[in-house]
């Protein structure tokens, strides 16, 4: 009757594994076998089934699925009892006695699973003698083994770390390592003589050894996470060496890349694991025979299959892993044992021959290695066994991306790693940056062969590839494919994207934030810039890099595609130029620059039609003239006369955009004036002309009016438009190259009036303000209502502009132009606006501006007004350009009267905004920005609607940070720099934390944020909480407001986030929750607070001092008990460590956190059990065949 009702109920599975099944059909069977499952005597007619081994896989893998459901569903019900016992018993029989030597991967995994399922559930409390079980299925043959073996793998690796399985609480996991650990002893024995029985029958073609074998490495290896060290090479049983030995063994099967893959998996964890001075002997030896057996393989020349590549990477990694965990130890060894040396030397050969391996990512994986071992204080220990030279080529070859898989001669192994060249070329981007970083420190250690190997690689470049030969556009230029632009440049640029950013106002910025300049530019300029200070002392190395100078001036091309690298090249010599003196160099390279910035192709010209790549070109060599000059200003001094001959001359022959970068120029250079009355006629003399314009009556009018600004617009008054935007930037770049006074002269703090460009804030600024008053009224709903309905393309100024919608799109998508007019005029409030946002926030850098102008009123008539109505993409220019300039240089002496009310009433401002742009979508908003003139899809406008957005939040929180957690990075140039807290910060922080309102106001923004849904910003807001807690834990009118809301709001994020594997805002708000606990329940200061206490004997505090709401709260929770927060608490008292504390706090919140987690994780979860674990470690002799290993292992160990 049994086998009638299973056949009956396991009829449909096939329908759900055959394609050509209907869909009506397969649906109904998918149901059918649902609907089996929920019935409680469904394991029974299971394990009928499965004593079957005749029947059909697909009916036996849904029978072991039958029972995996049952088990995780109602063995809590049955656990400890009989049923319990008979349920482990069937399946430990049929596993023993019912399955075919043959049977498939997938049906071993899953009944694998059911055993390892039940074992978290039971061992060892109620399953102590599992091992004694498992063992006698051991003996039966090579399946059961494996399948023995398998088994202890999958609790192993669910056990050892909680983000692998988050449904085992941390009881239950710490009981089943205990169990493993016990059984381990007996159990490690046997692995052993069974991998050397099961070798010698592979070598006799055994069917099953191969397969007993991966699955004891690949067990061995989540035990070799947490078993001693000194277990797996002890000499009676040393597998190290075994797995060594398994990296090349002289076998032929097909398992025999797997077997590889496997003992090298090995060996990587075994070398990650820390030995500590006692057993530096054994890692010595363990080393030389890894070493050893890794030398025996050809792990050197090309590589053009997928396998080969594959076992070079593991083999890879075992060197990796090596270096990045025994090496700081083993060069801090002073036993100087007889091995120290060969063990270096081998293992800095093995790593040099993979790194100059044809694989790029192995030799990516290795810079971490190289850059600890450059830097490192005792590399003279190990200089000898290095070959620098080795290294040089290495670097300088792979630096040149000429390997993409789309190319005709790309190399087989780039073609087995890349897919195809989007996937290269986002690889090099970081692959690069690291070899910098080697690039860098062998700069430092042999600055004359730096010199030698930049002459000859810029020699070969500029010889070898002058010109482009091959995919060349219709003009006979250069394209990204081109051979010569990629040696000259390097990094693949989207055309659309180049051509885009020639809009931006500031082309220099676009240029860096773009990357656009990559390969032998950027080479050069990493090695100049890295070359230490003697160089330019040494007068024949000073010679040797004036020949790269010279080979740079002798290179003539008219390819705008290499001329833009050609200025890049010209300004990475800028020291260089102060040098050198007899001849001078300045002349050669102004003459070159100048030139091209007038640089036209035939039939091109300023006032016709001008190609991109020409403005590139020009604009480049302006901004390698600013580097320059900004590079040696008091150098360039001499020649400021000429230059501003030059410049004068130059004006009638270039773009507005362009003039405004040569009155940069030159300001940089009178920087170096001697004395501030020559600085400030020459500043008066060069702003004269753009005063004049801009406060001309005309203008006055139109930036004063909404009306006249509108009007002005539609009647494209280029005269008054175009002529503001170029006398804003004008003015800009003047006040921004403005420096700071020479030390010898009074600072702007000291004497706010004595400063060259003091005297043109009060002529600027009225008109300034009243633009912006305009700007922020154009957002009003009357005036944009009035825009909207009127006809011509002035209503593009209520637009977002195109380059606004690229960059919130970040280059996946493109958009159409269907209006260029509208984009104009879009394009031209975006870069008015952006302008005077800039100019506002220079003038509150300077000190005059707040001793002579009224600096409340200008902003309460302009910054100020109509903030509710700002649509989110300005407030990104908004808050970085006008408050953070305004909240660092605001003087101590307004933060009552200004910088107070100012603050709050922005916070207030933003944490409306926040809350509402929370929950509204980009159809309810009416902050969101407005398209026209583009063709767009309601997809993409939710995609840009949600970038502008992301914005707001993130500058937001910059503003904030600005204010209490505010750094600045000093010695930039050596090799550690460090973030200090000047004393400016210190006290504008001071100040902040001090007002009771702005304090209340930053959390209440900053727990708004800690809730949205970008991980970036939640991240910094948690730390800045954090922050604020370690700051005001003191003060008894925050109880409440951290206690209770703060600690609240981040167990809600924490649980949204728990089971995130290796989430860093999971950790980040645990630590914030142990910050908070500790200092405010239980009044613990961490290690660096206690001066002079004891931190593990802290003095209680009394209970008016603390809070108790956070205790109150996780009380609260699902399933916590008193002793459970009483064993808390007095882990954390016990414990001062930080990282041991987060832990603590990670393992109480598990268990709770499971019961609000919904399904499908909720019926999987795993509970603790009430039996107290009392294993013990006992051997245990299984019964093994007749096999005599004598001579196997033993014969190769070391």
């Amino acid at each position: 009757m049994l086998s009638i009702v299973t056949l009956k109920y396991f009829t449909p599975v096939p329908s759900l594994q055959t394609i050509s099944c209907a869909q009506s059909d397969r649906n109904a069977a998918y149901m059918y076998c649902e609907t089996f499952q929920e019935r409680l005597d469904c394991i029974q007619y299971a394990f009928y089934l499965l004593q079957d081994p005749s029947r059909p896989f697909h009916h036996r893998h849904f029978a072991l699925h039958v029972v995996e459901t049952w088990v995780r569903k109602h063995w809590k019900a049955c656990s400890g009892t009989d049923d319990a016992v008979n349920y482990r018993a069937n399946v430990l029989t049929i596993m023993a006695s019912h399955l075919n030597a043959d049977e498939p991967t997938f049906l071993k995994e899953k009944l694998v699973k059911v055993v390892s399922d039940i074992a978290k559930r039971s061992f060892p409390q109620r399953w102590p003698d599992m091992l004694d079980h498992l063992m006698q299925i051991w003996s039966v043959g090579p399946l059961q083994t494996e399948l023995v073996m398998l088994i202890f793998r999958s609790i192993a690796e669910d056990c050892v770390s909680s983000t692998f399985n988050s449904t085992i609480p941390p009881t239950r996991r710490k009981d089943l390592l205990q169990g493993l650990n016990a059984s381990f002893p007996a159990l490690f024995p046997c692995v052993y003589r069974e991998l050397e029985a099961q070798y010698t029958r592979l070598h006799q073609q055994g069917a099953h050894a191969a397969a007993v074998m991966l699955a004891g490495l690949q067990m061995m290896k989540e035990f070799l996470d947490w078993m001693p060290v000194t277990t797996p090479a002890a000499p009676d049983a040393n597998f190290i060496s075994v797995a060594g030995l398994l990296l090349h063994p002289n076998l032929d099967t097909p398992q025999l890349l797997s077997l590889q893959i496997a003992a090298a998996e090995c060996l990587e964890e075994y070398f990650s694991r820390s030995f500590g001075k006692e057993n530096m002997a054994l890692l010595h030896q363990a080393s030389l025979t890894c070493w050893s057996h890794m030398a025996a393989m050809s792990l050197s020349g090309p590589v053009d299959d997928n396998d080969t590549l594959l076992l070079h990477t593991h083999i890879n990694r075992i060197l990796v892993s090596w270096g990045s965990h025994q090496l700081d130890e083993f060069l801090a060894d002073d036993t100087s044992l007889p091995t120290q040396f060969t063990v270096l030397q081998n293992y800095l050969g093995l790593l040099q021959t993979l790194f100059r391996h044809p694989s790029m990512l192995i030799t990516e994986s290795q810079v971490i290695v190289w850059l600890n071992v450059l830097k490192h204080q005792s590399f003279k220990k190990v200089a000898q066994f290095v070959d620098l030279n080795l290294l040089w080529t290495t670097c300088l070859d792979k630096y040149f991306k000429l390997n993409s898989p789309d190319r005709d001669d790309a190399s087989p192994t780039s073609l087995l790693e890349f897919d195809d060249h989007d996937a290269y070329n986002a690889f090099y981007g970081n692959f690069r940056g690291r070899l910098y970083g080697i690039l860098r420190l062998l700069v430092q250690k042999e600055p004359a062969v730096a010199l030698t190997h930049l002459h000859d690689r810029l020699q070969y470049v500029l010889t070898a590839h002058a010109a482009g030969r091959d995919h060349l556009d219709d003009l006979g230029h250069c394209t990204d494919a081109t051979t010569a632009h990629l040696y000259h440049e390097g990094k693949h640029i989207n055309s659309s994207v180049f051509y885009r950013h020639m809009h931006v106002v500031d082309v220099k910025a676009c240029f860096r934030s773009n990357s656009l300049c990559n390969c032998m530019s950027s080479l050069l300029d990493c090695l100049v810039k890295s070359l230490p200070d003697s160089v330019y002392e040494t007068p024949a190395l000073l010679r040797h890099l004036g020949q790269s100078v010279e080979l740079l001036l002798a290179y003539q091309t008219t390819d705008p595609w290499l001329l833009f690298r050609h200025c890049l090249c010209l300004s990475s010599f800028s020291k260089y130029y102060m040098k050198q003196v007899d001849p001078p160099m300045y002349p050669r390279v102004f003459d070159r620059l100048f030139g091209l910035i007038v640089f036209c192709e035939p039939g091109e010209s300023i006032h016709g039609t001008m190609r991109p790549t020409s403005t590139n070109v020009r604009r480049r060599a302006l901004a390698s003239l600013i580097s320059i000059c900004n590079t040696g200003p008091l150098h360039v001094l001499p020649y400021l006369p000429v230059l501003c001959t030059q410049v004068l001359a130059l004006f009638p022959q270039v773009l507005d955009s362009e003039s405004v970068l040569m009155y940069e120029m030159l300001v940089v250079v009178s920087n170096s004036m001697a004395t501030f009355d020559e600085r400030h006629a020459f500043i008066q003399e060069i702003t004269a002309a753009p005063l004049a314009q801009w406060t001309s009556p005309e203008m006055t009018a139109v930036v004063s009016s909404e009306d006249a600004l509108v009007k002005a617009l539609e009647q494209n008054d280029a005269t008054v438009i175009f002529g503001l935007l170029k006398v804003l930037t004008t003015l800009y770049g003047i006040a921004k190259r403005i420096t700071s006074l020479a030390s010898n002269q009074p600072t702007d703090k000291t004497a706010p009036l004595h400063h060259p460009f003091a005297s043109v804030w009060p002529v600027l600024l009225p008109n300034l303000t009243a633009l912006v008053r305009t700007l922020h009224g154009l957002s009003t709903p009357l005036a944009r209502q009035t825009l909207e309905q009127t006809t011509t393309s002035a209503r593009g100024i209520l637009s977002m502009s195109l380059e606004e919608i690229n960059q919130a799109l970040l280059g996946k998508e493109q958009v159409d132009v269907v209006d260029s007019v509208l984009m104009k005029y879009a394009r031209w409030a975006k870069n008015t606006r952006d302008i005077c946002y800039h100019l506002l926030g220079c003038a509150f850098g300077h000190a005059s501006v707040f001793a002579t102008m009224d600096v409340p009123s200008l902003m309460q008539s302009s910054v100020l007004t109509n903030l509710v109505y700002l649509e989110h993409h300005h407030w990104k220019t908004f808050l970085s350009s006008v408050w953070l300039p305004f909240v660092k240089s605001c003087p101590p002496s307004l933060y009552e009267s200004l910088l107070q009310p100012t603050v709050w009433h922005l916070l207030s401002h933003l944490a409306d905004r926040l809350r509402k742009g929370y929950s509204k979508t980009a159809a309810t908003d009416p902050l969101l920005p407005r398209f026209a003139g583009v063709n767009i899809q309601s997809t993409t406008i939710d995609t840009v609607a949600h970038a502008v957005f992301v914005e707001v939040v993130r500058y937001t929180v910059d503003f904030i940070e600005a204010m209490i957690d505010a750094k600045t990075v000093v010695d930039v140039e050596s090799a550690h720099p460090k973030h200090v807290v000047v004393e400016s910060d210190r006290i504008l922080r001071e100040f902040i934390v001090s007002s009771d309102g702005i304090t209340r106001q930053l959390v209440q923004v900053l727990v708004g944020i800690l809730g949205y849904s970008d991980t970036l910003s939640c991240r910094r807001a948690t730390g800045l909480l954090d922050r604020l807690v370690s700051v005001l834990f003191a003060q008894p009118q925050y109880h409440t407001l951290f206690g209770k809301d703060v600690f609240t709001s981040a167990l809600v994020v924490l649980l949204a986030h728990f089971h995130d594997v290796d989430d860093g805002l999971k950790w980040e708000v645990i630590n914030l929750l142990r910050n908070i606990y500790c200092r405010l329940t239980l009044g613990l200061l961490p290690v660096e607070e206690c001066k002079g206490i004891d931190p593990l004997h802290q003095p209680v505090k009394p209970d008016s001092d603390l809070c108790f709401a956070p205790r109150a709260i996780l009380a609260s929770l699902h399933g916590v008990q008193p002793h459970d927060i009483a064993a808390l608490e007095a882990s954390l008292r016990s414990h001062h460590s930080v990282k041991t504390q987060k832990n603590f706090v990670k393992e109480f919140l598990e268990s709770p956190f499971l019961a609000y987690v919904d399904a499908p994780h909720t019926f999987k979860a795993i509970d603790d059990l009430p039996e107290a674990l009392a294993s013990h470690r006992r051997p245990v002799h299984p019964t093994t065949s007749d096999v005599d290993v004598s001579g196997l292992f033993g014969a190769h160990r070391e």
